[in-house]
């Protein structure tokens, strides 16, 4: 008995040292394995879900306040039919895109927890295995601040016709919350508002903003 006694002393010390390393290795594997691809795959997620939030969220203003382009931009004439001007209203077209800025802040603050799921042989970096095997779910949550601005442009549309777009253009600065750590990346997207098929001459290089 003296001599058994201290042999299965040793063999739990020596199962508890196995299971400390085997404990370590996974830890250093999800540092340098999980970490690198979670980020990538949350920051495409992140970009998706912003990009559809922004053309929503335009979508709603838009459709809520009934505006057109013609409230937001006048198009002036010369007397032989060519465009000379756009003038712009600022009281509309800053209030429209103070409530587009809000609105697309607020709803890209509203994501909170979104699940994405991982597969473990994604993981491994091996493209055999890409997309096999369980999942690890992954849950991220985003903020960010938004800028928006009114873009006026003119393009030829063939003989003799003149189309003018008037777009918005939202540049987003997008911070992915995760277990993991946290990201940030840039959105930048352009929704097109309206567009108008105009009889006249393209203006040469014209492109108007409204800042």
């Amino acid at each position: 008995m003296l001599y058994k006694k201290p042999q299965k002393s040793k063999t739990k010390r020596r199962r508890i040292i196995i299971l400390c390393c085997f404990i370590m290795s996974v830890f250093i594997f999800l540092e340098f394995r999980l970490k690198p691809v979670a980020s990538s795959i949350a920051e495409m997620q992140a970009r998706s879900l912003a990009t559809e939030i922004i053309n929503q969220s335009v979508a709603d203003i838009i459709t809520e306040n009934n505006i057109t382009c013609e409230q937001l931009e006048t198009i002036k004439f010369s007397p032989d039919n060519r465009i000379t001007a756009v003038c712009s209203d600022t009281i509309v077209t800053n209030k429209l895109k103070n409530d587009i800025t809000l609105r697309i802040q607020e709803n890209i603050s509203g994501i909170r927890s979104r699940r994405t799921d991982i597969p473990l042989g994604t993981i491994t970096g091996y493209e055999l295995f890409n997309g096999l095997g369980p999942s690890i779910p992954l849950f991220i949550s985003l903020s960010g601040n938004v800028r928006s601005d009114f873009e006026s442009t003119f393009e030829s549309g063939g003989l003799n016709q003149t189309v003018h777009k008037l777009s918005v253009k939202i540049s987003a600065e997008i911070t992915v919350l995760m277990p993991l750590g946290s990201y940030s990346t840039n959105v930048d997207t352009s929704v097109l508002i309206g567009e108008t098929v105009i009889v006249g001459e393209t203006p040469s290089g014209m492109v108007i903003k409204n800042k």
